[in-house]
């Protein structure tokens, strides 16, 4: 395999017309303090030139696999860690023995809903993937930024569409997931908009969790962004696609939504995720845990739309793009029930 270029000195693409896509503003989304603000790392890791991760792996007398399958699953999903002295592992009692985290008033669910990642072409603009794939539709990282690896995908025009995540969007959501395992969030359910940089930033939560292989994804395709759909949703791998992949999808999930029209409204996406948010809550209402904790990772406008509802507050139907500039990458916001009365009501934490 012949080494890689990379070219160091291109620039972000700054984008400001489009919702979503403002990585760097860290104002809060709604009213109360926003519970985590986690930027995107400028920390770059460096890329071998074998096209993997620098992940530690024990001495193993197998020889290698050189598939581009084996290689994407490594990539996304090491099997074998090296212990860390900043992540717990299950033998210093991190997964034995979670500290259950109460509100003052006691809550029996608890509603995490995260934002994607950095996005590959808000990064290095639109047109990145004509540059990252050659004649043949053979992938070639040109940065250090690109993901060293990424899964084989027959009309490479898709990628404009479905884009995944950066080495720092990666490296940012693990340790998300690190700072939630620190305040023993541990998440009982996953869910994920099936966009790319969705699956993508909740796969490295898990892993930051540990739990990449202990609780599987459920891909929700009602958690799609306003105008995600509107060049079909065939652009989207489906769930079985990610199976294949070796990502730990749960394949019995029957989705609440299961197709977006191409085009929708403001006030017809608030309704569709009020439907979607509803149906959840009433999936894990007879739910045996004491608190029942939930990850959702969807988009910029998400923690605007799917808690309207919940706290009674009016949809921002006008002003829906402007709410979003203000959220993040990996922007969270928590929303708790209160376990009497089954009410809603947005929590702020401080991570200090």
């Amino acid at each position: 395999m012949t080494d890689t270029n990379y070219d160091d000195d291109l620039l972000p693409v700054g984008v400001a017309s489009l919702s979503d896509y403002t990585p760097n503003k860290l104002h809060i989304l709604l009213t109360l303090p926003m519970p985590i603000d986690i930027e995107a790392s400028q920390e770059i890791l460096p890329v071998k030139t074998d096209n993997s991760f620098p992940v530690q792996r024990r001495q193993s007398a197998k020889p290698k696999s050189s598939s581009r399958k084996s290689d994407f699953i490594r990539c996304l999903m090491p099997i074998a860690r090296m212990r860390s002295l900043s992540v717990p592992s299950e033998q210093d009692g991190y997964h034995q023995k979670p500290i259950p985290i109460r509100s003052v008033r006691a809550c029996d669910m608890r509603l995490f809903i995260t934002r994607h990642g950095e996005r590959v072409d808000r990064y290095f603009g639109s047109n990145w993937y004509m540059l990252a794939f050659n004649q043949q539709n053979q992938y070639r990282p040109y940065h250090r930024n690109l993901p060293p690896q990424l899964p084989a995908r027959a009309n490479k025009y898709f990628w404009a569409l479905d884009t995944p995540l950066t080495v720092a969007g990666l490296n940012a959501a693990k340790r998300l997931g690190r700072a939630l395992g620190a305040k023993y969030y541990i998440p009982t359910y996953v869910y994920s908009s099936p966009a790319m940089r969705c699956i993508l930033t909740t796969i490295q939560i898990l892993k930051g969790l540990g739990l990449e292989h202990k609780i599987p994804i459920r891909i929700e395709p009602g958690l799609l962004e306003l105008g995600a759909a509107r060049y079909g949703m065939n652009i989207f791998f489906q769930s079985i696609d990610w199976y294949k992949f070796g990502v730990n999808i749960d394949l019995s999930y029957q989705p609440i939504v299961r197709h977006i029209p191409p085009i929708e409204h403001e006030n017809t996406y608030y309704l569709r995720s009020k439907h979607v948010i509803r149906e959840i809550e009433k999936l894990h209402n007879n739910s045996k845990e004491q608190s029942t904790n939930i990850l959702i990772v969807a988009h910029a406008t998400s923690s605007e739309t799917l808690t309207w509802d919940l706290i009674g507050k009016q949809p921002n139907v006008n002003d829906l793009y402007k709410v979003s500039l203000n959220v993040a990458y990996l922007q969270t916001v928590i929303t708790e029930r209160r376990q009497e009365n089954k009410s809603w009501s947005l929590k702020a934490m401080r991570w200090a």
